[in-house]
């Protein structure tokens, strides 16, 4: 049988192009060799491959914990 990849790709619409850096520098600390991101106008796009439902879960939920985060952090420094 061959080795499954599953494959997901997040896209979270930021308020400014400026806001989508921000979280992509804060995020990809934490993200390296588990998931891939970059922006595209004010979206933040994040990717990832695992061979494994379990793997992929982990790191989805990872990756939206650690972003929580980082919006709450942003709203605070925004004064929102």
């Amino acid at each position: 049988m061959r080795n499954m990849e599953i494959k997901c790709r997040i896209e979270v619409e930021c308020g400014s192009r400026r806001e989508a850096e921000i979280l992509n520098r804060t995020l990809r600390v934490d993200n390296e060799g588990y998931i891939s991101s970059s922006v595209a106008g004010k979206v933040l796009v994040a990717e990832v491959e695992e061979n494994n439902a379990m793997s992929l879960l982990h790191t989805i939920n990872d990756f939206l914990s650690c972003l929580q985060l980082a919006v709450e952090g942003m709203k605070r420094l925004k004064g929102i």
